[in-house]
């Protein structure tokens, strides 16, 4: 199925260390690492975030598959970059196909953006995958206030990011459905042709179109009948409490990011 190859949005629920941490402090460091992630230029800073990335997967208790279609979606990202990358100009010659020259900088170029890309999916992925949904909204909601965001606007990101990541899968489910609904009706998806090739995604993205349109309209009128009237009055069931694993773990990323940096 689609949605097994789809691992973004997805919440799975276990009992460990990463899931019982603060979603605010999963929030902030894993977001800040993420984006910290596009400034390693050595490997020894690989090295370093390899080393705190497969720490951080163990510690979620989640099988390797969870994490392997995060990156199965990106793959032809993963391999532009790094073809990109290896064309650049400049370096000592490590061999040459008749125009095509490979130098050692375009090669270290190239794995150090492909390294990038993957850890920053993997920390993304780290995040989605040990945090719910409710607790995601709640928990970018409290940190945009941390950063002086007034209080109606940090409601209205959080809501819509998070009903974005939530219908992720919701989408997937729905596009292989669509999928096999026209394959029953005959449909040829692996038409070499380029033409058959627009023919069969159309028949996948309109019906899909169609049915995200119609799935947010349910939504708004499932919200307004159950009163949702924006930030104004909202209370929470559940309350956060910061705890010292959530402080050791703030110290820990705070450590990768300074390091990557200045050293």
């Amino acid at each position: 199925m689609l949605l097994d190859n789809v691992a973004l949005g997805r919440y799975v629920e276990l009992d460990s260390l990463m899931h019982s941490l603060d979603p605010r402090g999963k929030l902030l460091g894993l977001f800040v690492l993420a984006g910290f992630a596009f400034s390693i230029n050595s490997f020894y800073d690989v090295l370093i975030m390899s080393s705190y990335t497969l720490v951080l997967m163990l510690l979620s208790k989640l099988s390797l598959k969870y994490y392997m279609k995060s990156l199965k979606s990106i793959w032809f990202i993963v391999i532009f970059a790094f073809v990109i990358q290896l064309f650049t100009i400049g370096g000592n010659t490590l061999f040459r196909i008749g125009f095509i020259r490979i130098t050692d900088t375009g090669l270290f170029n190239a794995a150090i953006i492909t390294f990038r890309i993957l850890f920053a999916v993997l920390l993304s992925s780290v995040l989605t995958l040990t945090t719910s949904p409710t607790s995601l909204a709640h928990a970018l909601e409290d940190v945009l206030r941390w950063f002086f965001v007034p209080k109606r606007f940090a409601h209205e990101i959080s809501m819509v990011m998070t009903i974005a990541i939530r219908f992720i899968p919701v989408i997937a489910n729905e596009a292989d459905r669509i999928m096999k609904a026209q394959l029953s009706r005959g449909a040829n998806f692996d038409d070499r042709k380029f033409s058959g090739r627009i023919r069969g995604a159309i028949s996948i993205i309109i019906p899909l179109l169609v049915s995200a349109l119609r799935r947010a309209e349910d939504l708004s009128i499932a919200m307004e009948a159950r009163g949702y009237n924006g930030w104004e009055g909202r209370t929470r069931f559940k309350q956060f409490n910061w705890k010292i694993k959530d402080t050791v773990f703030l110290i820990s990323f705070s450590l990768v990011c300074f390091t990557i940096i200045f050293i």
